[in-house]
C-alpha cells in the first residue's frame, strides 16, 4: 500500500456511511483518484473544511493496488477558493468546469495538462466572471483530449472561409462546414463569424488572453450551446451541472 504525494482539486464529494466521505481529485501527476476521508462528517474531523469543492491542496494518500478507491492520509489546503462559493454564478460556473475536467479522463489516467488548465481557469474564474472564460477552457479541453474542432477549412469539401460566409460547426463530422455545405452536415449548428474568431483566438493564446478577445451578446449565448452540444456529442453524455448552470445564470 504505497504512500502517494501530489497536487490536487477537489472535484467533487459524497457521503459514505455515517461518519466518512469519498472524495473524487483532479490530481497533477495521477489524473483522477478517488478517496475515502475517514471521519470526515464528524464534528471534530481533522480535516475542518478542507475537502470542500474546488480546494486546491496537495494530497497524501494510501493507494490500494488494483482499486479504484484509496485511503486519504492527509490533505493540506494551498487555495480555497473561497469566492467561488461567495454567489451562486461563480458557484454554478465553477462546478460546470471541475466536472467538465473530470468527465474528459479516466480513472488514474495521468493528465497534467488537464490539471494546469482547471487550476488556471478556477483562479481566473475567483477573479473575472466571464462567460468567455469557459468558452476558453472547453475548446482547449477539447484539444488536449484529442476532439479539436476544425476551424479553418470546410471539412467537406475543404474550402477556407470567405468573409461573408455563414459556417456551421458540425459536431459528427469534427467541426466546420460552409454554407455550401451546411444541408449535407444535417447536425449542422449554426456560429458567427465573431466566435469562430474567438475559438481561434483562444486556442493560441491562453486562459487569460481570451478574456480580452472581443465577443458580446448574442455570439457569447449561441457559442455556448455550439460547445454544448459538442461535448454532449464527444464525451457521450450532458453534464449534471448544466442544469444548475441555466438556474443561476
Amino acid at each position: 500500500m504505497p504512500l502517494q504525494t501530489t497536487e490536487a482539486i477537489v472535484i467533487g464529494g459524497h457521503n459514505l456511511g455515517e461518519a466518512d466521505r469519498i472524495i473524487p481529485f483532479f490530481t497533477r501527476q495521477l489524473g483522477k483518484v478517488r478517496a475515502v476521508a475517514r471521519g470526515a462528517r464528524r464534528i471534530r474531523s481533522r480535516y475542518g473544511g478542507s475537502l470542500e469543492l474546488f480546494t486546491l491542496g496537495q494530497l497524501v494518500f494510501f493507494e490500494w493496488p488494483n482499486r479504484t478507491l484509496h485511503k486519504i492520509n492527509e490533505f493540506s489546503v494551498v487555495e480555497p477558493f473561497v469566492e467561488l462559493k461567495a454567489d451562486l454564478g461563480r458557484l454554478g460556473r465553477g462546478a460546470y468546469l471541475v466536472e467538465l475536467a473530470g468527465a474528459s479522463v479516466e480513472e488514474a489516467e495521468p493528465n497534467e495538462e488537464i490539471f494546469l488548465l482547471l487550476r488556471d481557469a478556477l483562479t481566473l474564474l475567483a477573479l473575472h466572471d466571464d462567460p468567455r472564460l469557459l468558452r476558453a477552457f472547453e475548446i482547449r479541453l477539447l484539444r488536449i483530449v484529442g476532439y479539436l474542432l476544425e476551424l479553418y477549412r470546410c471539412l467537406i469539401c475543404q474550402s477556407t472561409l470567405e468573409h461573408s460566409a455563414e459556417p456551421a460547426i458540425s459536431p459528427t463530422r469534427g467541426g466546420l462546414v460552409c454554407s455550401r455545405c451546411r444541408t449535407r452536415a444535417q447536425d449542422n449548428l449554426p456560429i458567427s463569424l465573431e466566435s469562430l474568431g474567438f475559438l481561434r483566438s483562444a486556442l493560441h493564446g491562453g486562459l487569460e488572453q481570451s478574456l480580452a478577445s472581443p465577443l458580446v451578446h448574442p455570439h457569447t449565448a449561441s457559442l455556448q450551446e455550439v460547445l454544448r452540444v459538442c461535448i454532449a456529442h464527444f464525451f457521450g453524455k450532458r453534464l449534471r451541472s448544466i442544469a444548475f448552470l441555466n438556474l443561476v445564470e
